[in-house]
């Protein structure tokens, strides 16, 4: 019997349909002569930004202190993300609170996070993204890697102008054994005061085949440590970089977990993803095992589990929570991120939602009850972060 289809022609074919299909809409989105910004906060977030009163930052427009807010019609004074990194500078300067500048200093060394899991869909990139946004509005400098092929952190940050993955403008080309190129290179500056990016492609599969190779030549474990040097390149510059692993536990993200000083395991509350989370971790030990006889180990500030996509008034799902606190305890995160729709609808509109306004939702109360859970996960993040440099 003949069959009809030719695999290489429907996959290619296929591929180009789609890739047109979303570069146009990638450029309805955002064509290559818009520039995208960040919206406006009025005053009772950068109060909560600033942990200070909505009243104090009043007084200070008022007296003419600090920077210059918009004036809405109806009196809302709204200020930019510069002018909130202004403000915290101008507070800092006068020791209105200690750390609020939350920069690190001397002696601090910058926190590297590896948030992976080899199940897709257990929301790493949305963890990613949420996490690097709140930091950068908080005042940290922020460097977000994305080291999965699939590319779908760099996606949300729309059409970067300088950006092309097929001109190895990935992080691989920092990694690889011929001819890196620098780190600094490749970052990008998003349109968020505070956060940069450096974009991933296909390209980054090419590195499982180059550790292939290179350990056949020299039979050592080198590559563990090639994002951990192409790092340690721009680490000054930051005090926190993320990295969005792909779902695998390949030759990139074992090198990232060497990199990284934390690591966060994202796990929806399902008896599958949780499985699979099992299985993750045995093989990940499996292969650190391996390595500490070669001689080579890792070392982290922190590891926790964070349970993505909960709906409590689902039981199986709160059975599953019951479960993974009883078994983790405090290697899982106290605070969850519960599933929503309006986190759903800002990806897919290719933002955060910190990025969106909350009056373009049609449900407001759906976005402040997502955004109370993406807060409250962050700030035990942050906690983390303060507590491995020590602070009080």
């Amino acid at each position: 019997m003949t069959r009809h289809l030719n695999s290489l022609d429907f996959m290619q074919t296929c591929s180009n349909k789609l890739d047109h299909a979303l570069r146009n809409l990638s450029l309805a989105q955002y064509p290559p002569d818009a520039i995208r910004t960040m919206r406006t906060f009025a005053s009772s977030e950068v109060a909560s930004l600033l942990d200070v009163t909505e009243a104090y930052i009043r007084q200070l427009s008022l007296k003419g202190r600090g920077p210059d807010p918009e004036v809405s019609n109806n009196g809302r004074r709204l200020y930019t993300v510069e002018q909130i990194l202004e403000l915290r500078l101008l507070l800092a300067e006068k020791g209105r609170k200690k750390w609020i500048n939350p920069r690190r200093i001397e002696g601090e060394a910058c926190q590297v996070i590896a948030v992976t899991n080899f199940k897709g869909g257990s929301s790493k990139t949305s963890t990613t993204i949420h996490l690097a946004h709140y930091l950068a509005l908080r005042g940290y400098r922020v460097l977000a890697i994305d080291l999965d092929p699939q590319a779908s952190l760099t996606a949300l940050h729309g059409a970067l102008s300088d950006f092309d993955p097929r001109e190895g403008d990935t992080f691989y080309s920092a990694i690889r054994f011929d001819d890196p190129v620098p780190t600094q290179s490749l970052i990008h500056k998003t349109h968020i005061e505070g956060l940069d990016v450096i974009c991933a492609g296909l390209e980054l599969t090419e590195f499982e085949t180059a550790v292939a190779l290179e350990m056949r030549k020299s039979g050592g474990t080198e590559f563990l440590l090639r994002a951990a040097q192409a790092i340690e390149q721009v680490e000054q510059s930051y005090d926190v970089i993320l990295m969005d692993s792909a779902p695998s536990l390949n030759f990139l993200t074992l090198s990232s977990l060497t990199a990284a000083t934390g690591v966060l395991i994202p796990v929806p509350a399902h008896m599958l993803d949780v499985d699979s989370t099992a299985k993750f971790l045995e093989l990940a030990g499996s292969y650190m095992q391996i390595l500490s006889n070669m001689g080579t180990t890792a070392e982290w500030d922190f590891a926790k589990f964070l349970i993505t996509k909960f709906e409590a008034n689902d039981h199986p799902q709160a059975n599953m929570m019951a479960l993974m606190r009883q078994v983790f305890g405090t290697d899982l995160l106290l605070n969850t991120v519960i599933k929503s729709t309006a986190v759903a609808d800002a990806l897919t509109w290719k933002q955060s939602l910190y990025e969106v306004q909350r009056s373009r939702f049609s449900a407001p109360k759906t976005y402040d009850r997502a955004m109370e859970s993406i807060n409250g996960v962050n700030a035990e993040i942050e906690q983390l972060l303060t507590h491995a440099w020590g602070r009080e």
